[in-house]
């Protein structure tokens, strides 16, 4: 895609006029806070709490056609598979599959540490846009200097940030060594014979652009694995042991029967209802790694709801 060097054709891309969008960009200036619904979001396993920054309609369908018609028209690293068309947690899991080793790599708190200068030179320095164009589209996709987890735009502007900075010159040295990259947003995963030599040439392409990697995580969820073929590694929580394809780890499997025993004991009304929904809802993602698996818990829920 050719540089966008003016307002008006920036405006022309996002169907707004130039006069909107400036108007927008001093309104996020002088009260931001007005165009964002804020919530927060426990993890009950790890404990971590995420914060969730979700812009109300108009700047939603900005964030979502800068998105659209700009964004997405850039050209990403065949590593990229998180937010991206056609990709999922299966194929990033793919290029896993029966390798000697794998390792698990975590950015540190991503999104609130992609700050707005680093959007800004991208556009700027790497992409060539224009000053004005530059200004108006990071304003528009940062809140409080940082990309806001629950934007429509952030995940697709996080892609082309590391796209240079990380994944190019890591799938350089990864060809090299036979190993093998890939990335889902901010969970990167090097497997083959010993991608170890990858580590800290991940961790310094980060640290360029002030991104640190976990090192230690916690027992609940390590951040940082290296794990060999003789146990259990997972990438974008598939297991990817086998030969035949990526596949749901065993202990979540017994954790859905679990849950359906747990449902059968309820008596109806809407917490049972509630549980069997997200019991079949668990049932429909176990069906595209595991069918077989799928199929019998299906049949044990059945057997269950009808003797509860």
């Amino acid at each position: 895609m050719k540089p966008i060097h003016s307002v008006r054709d920036l405006a022309s891309r996002l169907g707004y006029s130039a006069e909107r969008l400036r108007q927008l960009v001093s309104e996020l200036d002088k009260t931001k806070y007005s165009h964002y619904r804020f919530w927060s979001e426990i993890n009950e396993k790890t404990g971590k709490i995420r914060h969730f920054r979700i812009p109300d309609a108009e700047l939603m369908c900005l964030q979502r056609r800068i998105k659209t018609n700009i964004l997405d028209k850039l050209e990403l690293s065949n590593a990229v598979h998180g937010g991206v068309r056609g990709r999922s947690p299966r194929s990033n899991a793919l290029p896993h599959l029966n390798q000697p080793c794998v390792i698990n790599l975590d950015v540190k708190e991503f999104f609130p540490r992609v700050r707005h200068y680093v959007i800004r030179d991208v556009f700027r320095r790497e992409l060539g846009f224009g000053r004005e164009v530059t200004h108006i589209l990071t304003r528009l996709m940062t809140l409080d200097a940082q990309l806001p987890q629950g934007s429509p735009s952030s995940t697709a502007i996080a892609n082309i940030l590391l796209t240079e900075a990380v994944d190019a010159p890591l799938s350089a040295k990864a060809r090299m060594i036979g190993a093998r990259n890939t990335r889902f947003v901010d969970d990167l995963t090097l497997s083959g014979v010993n991608p170890r030599s990858l580590i800290n040439p991940t961790a310094r392409a980060l640290s360029q652009k002030r991104l640190p990697i976990w090192r230690h995580g916690n027992k609940a969820k390590p951040k940082f694995k290296i794990v060999p073929n003789s146990e259990r590694q997972e990438v974008t929580g598939l297991v990817v042991n086998g030969r035949n394809g990526p596949s749901v780890s065993r202990p979540k499997r017994d954790g859905i029967r679990a849950a359906i025993l747990q449902a059968a004991a309820l008596s109806n009304g809407p917490e049972r209802v509630s549980a069997l929904n997200s019991i079949n809802g668990r049932l429909v993602y176990l069906r595209r790694f595991n069918p077989g698996s799928a199929d019998r818990l299906d049949k044990y829920l059945r057997r269950m709801c009808e003797h509860g």
